[in-house]
């Protein structure tokens, strides 16, 4: 019997911040019927062993060498069974009316995927308690490229329709590897976004993303930055160069200028480079997409490109000031680029 929802959160060790994200999921499915699978990445004790005892409730415990976690959300994947799918990392929690709310508004439109608004909270750590310090609202698009290249919900807010994303993930515009684990959140809105999708949205802040000072992708923003490039080029290399896919590929030019204008000074120059190349050759779009009026009017003056070189050596500080890591590591973890 097919079951409503799966629940699919790939995990390495933090064990108790697991606890608390598997703990919120079951409040949240209410009635539903469902099914929780945790794939976890090779930890250094099982999870499945350090959280014995701890809940009453059903969890599917998968254990793989440790992979990454792209690798760990296909695992994930291939085991599910509910009409729909819900991925969320090991550290984050959900409202608790998230499942029904969004469940029932796809099953009311016949919708493939559903989204909601956004809130950030951190938790007391004596009593396990969260406390809400941000809200983020995000605006409704129809588009699949808007959903996911400009607006890009966090992990845990999409719910989809299972068949939705197994049928594009068979043959995959970019494969998983290891290498894209930072990203592997947006490595699913990659292989998405070129479809068709019946897309909805609830208007409250269901999905929870926590802050807390464990070590999480996202606190080394160049692994991050490298990752996102990666999949882009890899993605730019295997997408049809055809009219159908022309939002596409004027979304993503457009995105990595402003990415590239965001980036610190002197912190690169083959990434920046590499960047700054895929604007170059992306199909052509207005001023009024890339910037603000300053920039747009400066844009119009002196050109689009020594705009951003311009606001780039005023407005960013140098990497030194926000570095995350040492060169010979930042090297290394450019190595992949070279080929692309």
């Amino acid at each position: 019997m097919m079951l409503d929802l799966s629940l699919i959160i790939p995990a390495y060790n933090r064990a108790e911040l697991l606890r608390q994200t598997l703990c919120s999921l079951n409040q949240a499915l209410q009635t539903l019927r469902a099914e929780i699978i945790v794939v976890d990445d090779g930890s250094a004790e099982p999870l499945e062993e350090q959280l014995s005892g701890t809940i009453d409730f059903p969890v599917r415990f998968l254990r793989q060498s440790n992979q990454g976690s792209l690798i760990a959300r296909n695992h994930g994947l291939a085991h599910a069974i509910g009409k729909y799918v819900f991925f969320i990392d090991s550290d984050d929690q959900v409202h608790p009316d998230k499942f029904r709310v969004q469940i029932a508004c796809l099953e009311e439109h016949q919708a493939d995927v559903c989204y909601s608004d956004e809130c950030v909270a951190t938790i007391n750590a004596e009593q396990s308690t969260l406390s809400i310090i941000g809200e983020r609202s995000l605006p409704f698009t129809p588009d699949p490229v808007e959903l996911y290249l400009k607006i890009q919900p966090t992990p845990g807010n999409l719910i989809f329709r299972r068949e939705y994303i197994t049928q594009h993930f068979a043959n995959p515009i970019v494969p998983p590897q290891r290498s894209l684990s930072p990203v592997g959140d947006i490595w699913i809105y990659y292989n998405l976004m070129i479809y068709p999708a019946k897309i909805v949205k609830v208007d409250q802040p269901y999905t929870i993303y926590i802050q807390h000072e464990q070590d999480r992708y996202s606190n080394c923003w160049e692994a991050t930055g490298i990752a996102s490039l990666l999949m882009t080029l890899i993605f730019l290399k295997h997408c049809p160069n055809e009219e159908s896919t022309l939002p596409v590929r004027r979304q993503i030019g457009e995105s990595a200028l402003v990415s590239w204008r965001k980036l610190p000074r002197n912190f690169h120059a083959e990434f920046e480079s590499k960047v700054l190349e895929i604007w170059k050759t992306a199909p052509p779009t207005s001023i009024e997409n890339l910037g603000s009026r300053l920039f747009q009017k400066l844009a119009k003056l002196i050109g689009i490109e020594n705009t951003a070189r311009l606001l780039r050596r005023i407005q960013r500080p140098d990497y030194s000031k926000i570095q995350t890591l040492d060169r010979q590591t930042l090297n290394t973890l450019m190595q992949p680029l070279s080929n692309l």
